[in-house]
């Protein structure tokens, strides 16, 4: 077999298709070399991005975009070898991708959306502790389309992001101080001044309480079984439950010490005897 015979079969119409051998061999090529093109893009810009500081999640999310249109536009060239209008093929496949994209994968693109939403305005980061989506816990990592978080019982927890995104977000390590908000109830036959002091006298002494802000100890209510005293000292967020478990001791030790009385709810019952 010459030259010519090659060119020959090369030229040669596919029976029922009637395309060109040769035409199908480019068009196979292209999406072969296009693709892993599309891929090393992608993956340079996700480089790229994560070089120049920029979020993961938002690099990882213009990294899919890229990918994704640069493919369409290999597939738009492998169709041109078939003999089909480019411009025609386009708004075909762009109607159809529509309809089969927002059907099929409209959960996938509403995570991604959050998740870019999550990039832009970094409601947390990695390592804070969050209430999002109903749990509790450490994030983790921060993707695309989901996040993944531990909470304190040691369980991995993964939340697509638009459940994230569709609810309040609370962060508690975002800020570095925290307040600790405690109640502690007192005997009606208590003095309220003495307790009060003891209680300032107490959280002041522990070295994890700041002086700025100040510390609050005041009467919060008059309860059913006794006075109920507001306790908010100021912490550093790393030492906040450390804190407060020490603090919740040192009170009850200080109250101990000092008559302090803390009450448990009574009832009286009062029966009648009919005569």
């Amino acid at each position: 077999m010459n030259f010519d015979d090659v060119i020959s079969i090369l030229n040669k119409e596919i029976p029922v298709i009637n395309i060109p051998l040769k035409n199908i061999i480019f068009a196979i090529l292209v999406i072969i070399i296009g693709y892993f093109i599309a891929v090393l893009v992608s993956k340079y810009v996700k480089k790229a991005m994560i070089k120049a500081k920029m979020a993961e999640i938002l690099a990882e999310f213009s990294s899919r975009v890229v990918r994704v249109f640069l493919i369409i536009v290999v597939v738009m060239v492998a169709i041109g070898y078939f003999g089909v209008n480019i411009g025609e093929a386009i708004i075909g496949i762009s109607v159809a991708s529509g309809f089969i994209i927002g059907f099929a994968f409209q959960d996938t693109l509403g995570n991604l959306a959050a998740g870019f939403l999550i990039a832009i305005t970094k409601p947390f980061r990695v390592g804070d502790y969050v209430d999002v989506a109903g749990k509790s816990g450490t994030i983790n990592s921060v993707g695309a389309s989901i996040t993944k978080m531990t909470t304190v019982d040691n369980k991995r927890v993964i939340i697509p992001n638009s459940k994230i995104w569709g609810e309040p977000i609370v962060n508690y390590t975002a800020l570095k101080q925290r307040m600790i908000d405690m109640r502690v109830g007192i005997s009606y036959s208590d003095d309220m001044g003495k307790a009060i002091q003891i209680a300032m006298d107490t959280i002041t002494k522990n070295k994890m309480v700041l002086k700025d802000p100040t510390p609050t100890v005041a009467v919060a209510e008059l309860g059913d079984s006794s006075v109920n005293l507001l306790v908010r000292p100021w912490v550093n967020t790393s030492d906040y439950w450390k804190a407060k478990w020490e603090l919740t001791q040192q009170i009850k030790e200080s109250f101990d010490k000092n008559k302090i009385s803390i009450p448990f709810p009574q009832r009286d019952v009062h029966l009648y005897q009919n005569k």
